[in-house]
């Protein structure tokens, strides 16, 4: 077999789990798939009338300023804590076939970015809404979600071996992930905290996504290469990192099972 007949069957694999995943998350969803955009309009709304009072008067655009973060960490999140079980939940398929096992963890990867797609088309209508103009820093979008989704599977490899060794690691991610909400200036501005806090946000890298999405979508504003470069550097050593984790260990993952 060729080289090239390779990739085209990794992809044919790759595509055929994601479609397998998708088919039963949905299969007794009574929206479908359609789920996926009428939930983060809903929660934006709530989110802005609870709040607006609040932050309106003191963040631009708020609700496509939170709507961006909403979807992103959404996204991280989702990947993340459905992929830390990908291993476990897949036994019986990690043993009877020679399928590429980071394959499991990917396509899982993929169903929360689909998810996160669907989630942009009512983003679109409040961009919209509220006019935001059209510029040449929309090209930036797809490299930043491209590296966001790097840097997302990197994650996902680590936790997926994680889980096998320690089943604790469950409940641990899950508090995890909703105390770093708090810490991505998700629904505040940066400025509103303190300098140590603003430290600590500016070099979380999850934040810099975020962050250069709001800047290039919804106020047409460039990026300091600051930002750029702490997302560029900790995507390289996350996925790096986690795909030869996940390599490592992989082996010995059906014995742990």
């Amino acid at each position: 077999m060729s080289r090239i007949e390779e990739i085209k069957q990794y992809f044919f694999v790759l595509w055929e789990l994601t479609k397998r995943e998708l088919k039963r998350k949905y299969a007794r969803s009574f929206f479908g798939i359609l789920w996926s955009s009428i939930y983060p309009l809903f929660r934006m709304i709530l989110v802005v009338l609870l709040f607006s009072t609040i932050f309106d008067k003191g963040i631009d655009r708020y609700p496509a300023y939170y709507f961006v973060g909403f979807l992103m960490y959404e996204f991280f999140s989702t990947a993340t804590q459905t992929s830390l079980t990908t291993l476990k939940d897949n036994r019986d398929l990690l043993i009877k076939s020679k399928l590429p096992r980071e394959l499991l963890v990917l396509s899982r990867v993929l169903i929360a970015f689909v998810n996160f797609l669907l989630g942009c088309l009512p983003f679109a209508l409040v961009l919209v809404w509220y006019e935001a103009e059209f510029s040449a820093y929309y090209a930036y979008v797809p490299i930043i979600l491209l590296l966001f989704l790097l840097f997302t599977t990197g994650v996902s490899y680590m936790l997926s071996i994680w889980y096998v060794f320690r089943r604790d690691a469950k409940n641990f991610w899950s508090n995890f992930v909703m105390i770093m909400r708090f810490f991505i200036a998700l629904f505040y501005h940066i400025s509103w905290v303190s300098d140590g806090v603003q430290w600590f946000i500016r070099h979380n890298p999850i934040y810099g996504f975020i962050y250069a999405c709001r800047n290039y979508l919804v106020y047409g504003n460039s990026v300091s290469s600051f930002y750029w470069m702490t997302i560029g550097v900790w995507t390289a050593i996350v996925f790096l990192m986690g795909f030869l984790v996940f390599r490592k260990y992989e082996n010995d993952v059906v014995v742990r099972l």
